[in-house]
């Protein structure tokens, strides 16, 4: 089992994992197209949004003596199956060895993986920490956070349509999203 300071550990080396992989694609790949480079600096500015997130319920959890308690609907397992597709995404890009195709086929690996579940479930752990604490202002941080998450994974279906046009990557991505519902106040 998982403990909450675990997850928060994990989920924010992966955002922060991503967000630089983002910014790599950017720099290698927007050089020659204005629209690729927007497209993976807003990615990689939503992964240090989600950290920034993170960051704010570890507080939160901390002060609510939670970081010790087990969470219950994670498995170590899948941790270790989100880390090992970044970990993949980062050996490819470490060799340069890619192009805008493939960066989305890293992407929707990324993104698909159950790294945006275990996302979700430390906004409900924070969620909790609001609740014993009683600081109900904070709720506000909280709010429209399923929505981004849904719309982070919709933005990179629309970036394949418009610069890429793989219909199984579309395919890939629009399952992938399917799998992550908008939850009603997450």
């Amino acid at each position: 089992m998982v403990t909450v300071g675990e997850l928060f550990d994990f989920c924010e080396d992966i955002e922060l994992r991503n967000a630089k992989l983002y910014a790599r694609f950017m720099i290698r790949l927007g050089s020659d197209d204005d629209r690729i480079a927007q497209f993976w600096e807003e990615m990689s500015r939503e992964e240090w949004e989600h950290h920034i997130i993170l960051n704010f319920g570890r507080d939160l959890c901390e002060r609510a003596r939670m970081m010790a308690e087990p969470v219950r609907d994670v498995a170590r397992s899948e941790l270790e199956e989100v880390g090992r597709v970044v970990h993949l995404a980062e050996q490819r890009v470490k060799t340069g060895n890619y192009v805008l195709h493939d960066a989305f086929a890293m992407a929707v690996d990324s993104e698909g993986s159950e790294g945006d579940e275990l996302f979700l479930q430390l906004v409900r752990l924070i969620r909790q920490a609001i609740d014993r604490l009683g600081e109900y202002h904070l709720e506000v941080r909280l709010q429209r956070v399923g929505r981004k998450v849904h719309d982070h994974l919709d933005g990179l279906i629309q970036a394949i349509i418009r610069l890429d046009d793989d219909p199984e990557l579309v395919r890939r991505a629009r399952e992938a999203l399917d799998r992550h519902p908008v939850v009603s106040g997450t």
